[in-house]
């Protein structure tokens, strides 16, 4: 993320431990919950990437940072608008919201294409130029790299991502309204840097999942009759 390589390997041991203990506890109480607590351990691999990226930035091996750069990209601009309304499906009992969510999903899909797969493909309007440090995070700089351009990607991504807060599943909101929450701070301070930077902080923010189902289960356990 913003400092090292350091920052981001020990934050994705950090999540690889806390979406162990998601996992665990959801596989044990509540597997309706098992998307939501592997949401951590996805991060973990993201993170491990963007360290991979500094490594190769730091020792000037191009290729290695182009490679680790591209798949970093695959998750902040394809997987997470397909993942988390997934979640959020996976979770939804009303059924007009289930068809939302899977109207949103598709739309995620479609959108996160647009974003990657020129940076994959290295060639068309969005295709990656360089990865480089801006202060002291990575930024990704695209051939798109104008305020028009970079404005609207990120108003188009950041309305798909309150989108996601029509759930009806309180933990889903909890957990995700902070993410939101944090991207909106992250945008008005380091928007240059805001698709490393915020992508850390909602990795960070995972490790709140555990404790959202630890306080559910206790919940409902006290409200069952004695």
């Amino acid at each position: 993320m913003c400092f090292s390589a350091t920052a981001s390997f020990g934050s994705a041991a950090l999540l690889i431990f806390g979406g162990a203990l998601c996992t665990t506890h959801a596989m044990k109480n509540d597997k309706t919950y098992l998307l939501l607590a592997v949401t951590p351990l996805l991060f973990a691999l993201q993170q491990v990437s963007e360290g991979v990226v500094w490594i190769g930035y730091n020792e000037n091996l191009v290729s290695l940072t182009a490679a680790s750069s591209i798949f970093y990209l695959f998750f902040a601009l394809f997987f997470w608008l397909v993942w988390i309304p997934i979640v959020a499906f996976s979770l939804e009992t009303k059924k007009w919201k289930r068809i939302f969510f899977i109207i949103l999903t598709i739309i995620g899909f479609i959108f996160g294409l647009y974003l990657w797969i020129p940076i994959l493909l290295e060639t068309g309007p969005r295709h990656l130029i360089k990865t480089s440090v801006c202060g002291h995070s990575l930024c990704y700089i695209t051939s798109d790299y104008s305020l028009f351009a970079i404005t609207t990607g990120h108003i188009i991504y950041s309305l798909l991502g309150f989108l996601f807060l029509l759930s009806s599943n309180r933990i889903f909101i909890k957990f995700w309204a902070l993410v939101m929450t944090l991207g909106v701070i992250v945008y008005f301070t380091q928007r240059e840097t805001w698709v490393s930077t915020w992508c850390f902080f909602a990795a960070i923010s995972t490790l709140w999942i555990y404790f959202l189902l630890i306080n559910y289960y206790k919940s409902k356990i006290e409200k069952q009759p004695s």
